[in-house]
This record gives C-alpha cells, structure tokens and sequence, in this order.
C-alpha cells in the first residue's frame, strides 16, 4: 500500500509518498510538524531563526544544534565540489537584489549593487563543541541545500519502513522502488511547454532542479531580477540555461551541481558535468534546446 501527505512547508509543495503496512499512514501525518521544526531553525526569512541568530554574529564561534550544523557542513562541502560555484555565503547578495523576503512578498524592490560573496573556505567547524565560525561581514543563506538535506534526511528516516519518494518543490530523493517497479518514475518538466518532456526511474538517488524560469521578480528600475547568485559578481547569473536538472545520489550534491552548471553555461556545464562521478544532468537552453550529459537514460531524442 502506498500512502501519500502534501503540505506546504519550506517555501513549496511538499509531496511525500510511502509503501508501507497501515502504520505508514500514521507516520506521514507527523510529517508536518517535522518539517516546520526544521524549518524554524534553517529559515532566513525570522529573524529569530538558528540560522540568522548565527549570521548576526558572523566572526565569532557560535554553537549550534545538530541540525544546522549538519546543514553548514553539507554547504561547505558541496562548495568544495564546485570549486565556490556554489557558494552559501551568498545573502547579502540575494537581499541586494530584492530578495529579502519570502518569494510572494516580493513587489518591485529596490536594487543595492554587492560585492562579490565572501569566500567560503573561511567557514570553520569544530567537531566536539558544534561550533561554527562564519567570515567577519559574512551571512549565510542555505536554500536549497538545506530542501536537499531534509528531503533525505526525511527519506532516510521512512526507508526503515518501506520504498518512499520525498519531493520538496522539485527536490526529490528516492529510497527502494514501490511494487516490484525499478525505481520511483519521476517526470521531468518541459519548462517551455509546461507538460513531461521525459520520464525517469529513481532508485537510492536524488533529483534536483534549479532554473531562472521561476523566482524572478522586476526590480524597481525595471531591471529583471532571479535568484541565482554568481557569488563571482554578487549579481543574478547571466547565463544561456534557463533550467538544469541534476540526478546524483547525494541530494545536496544534486543541488549545488545544478547551480554550477547553469553558472558555467549550457556546453560548458554539462561538459563538467560529465566529469563528475555517478552523476546525470539535463539542461534547458532559453533558446528551447533541450541538452543532456552522456549519463541520461532517457526515452526522448536530447541532444549531448
């Protein structure tokens, strides 16, 4: 029996599917809560929040819960993987560009030129106290690392009961594979036409999509404005991909690769991307062509 719960949580839809017994159905109603306690601490958008109260005292050594600390640490790492590409050290940056409340806020802001983001590698941890250190004049925004983390972290946690698909607004990890199937179908959107461009199975994977088709805003000099940072510039990316889909078994690693390839580009990126182990990626051009890594199985004529 599958059982499925959606809530809004984390900014997005959340859709979360479960093959388990008649018990599965009473841990999704829990579900809820869980996401909105994390939520609470991983949040940039309360003041209050774990994550902000650590951003107010950048400089200093600040202890944190598990939760976040597992978070900054999964950031710091994808960060590596893509040689600062991705880098979370990039709020002050999201908010000079108008982004400094939740999504449907956002009405023709003003625009404050930044600077380029500070450099990541100055984030430090120490492992026996749970403390972490950010740069002086630094402030961390976790995004979609920190949807990638719970997305597995949830699916984790169900495996134990049986095959499960946690998807948050597009972020989505799969565990095992429901009725004897090869892995969790998963739809990947034509960002053009608005209907499945392809289909996919995820077995013990994560999927990730990031684009600048969907949060964008017009700023109040008329500019167009999105929400991925180049933290080379500190501006929105100029770029010729409009969306990128990632296929990774880590769900942050997916994340952050996603970013990085539209930073670099459709040809360049998805040439990066085919140096990277165990990954698979598609891309979006804005001028509709579709362009995929030699590692997607796909059921569609993409170009490589």
């Amino acid at each position: 029996m599958i059982h499925m719960i959606e809530f809004w949580a984390m900014g997005c839809q959340v859709n979360v599917q479960l093959e388990a017994d008649e018990q599965g159905a009473d841990v999704l109603r829990n579900l809820p809560q869980r996401f909105t306690d994390i939520e609470a601490t991983l949040t940039r958008f309360d003041t209050d929040s774990e994550l902000m109260r650590l951003n107010e005292r950048a400089g200093e050594w600040v202890k944190v819960d598990d939760v976040l600390f597992a978070n900054i640490r999964a950031a710091k790492h994808t960060a590596l993987l893509t040689d600062g590409l991705y880098n979370p050290l990039i709020l002050s940056a999201l908010v000079g560009s108008g982004y400094d409340r939740s999504f449907e806020q956002i009405n023709a802001p003003a625009v404050t030129p930044t600077k380029p983001t500070p450099d990541w590698r100055g984030i430090e941890f120490n492992l026996k106290s749970n403390e972490v250190r950010i740069p002086v004049g630094a402030a961390l925004d976790l995004g979609g690392i920190a949807k990638g983390w719970t997305a597995a972290t949830i699916a984790d946690d169900l495996a134990e009961l049986g095959a499960c698909l946690v998807n948050i607004g597009g972020d989505m990890v799969g565990r095992g594979a429901p009725g004897g199937l090869h892995g969790w179908p998963v739809e990947i959107e034509d960002p053009f036409m608005g209907e499945a461009f392809t289909t996919i199975d995820i077995y013990n994977q994560a999927i990730s999509t990031s684009g600048i088709d969907y949060r964008r805003w017009q700023s109040a000099d008329g500019t167009q404005q999105h929400h991925i940072i180049d933290p080379r510039t500190g501006e929105p990316a100029v770029t010729d991909v409009l969306s990128a889909t990632v296929i990774h078994p880590s769900a942050t690693t997916a994340e952050a690769y996603a970013k990085a390839i539209i930073l670099q580009g459709a040809e360049h990126g998805l040439e990066w991307l085919n140096q990277q182990w165990y990954t698979a990626g598609l891309v979006f051009r804005q001028d509709g062509a579709a362009l995929a890594t030699s590692t997607l199985i796909h059921e569609r004529n993409i170009s490589s």
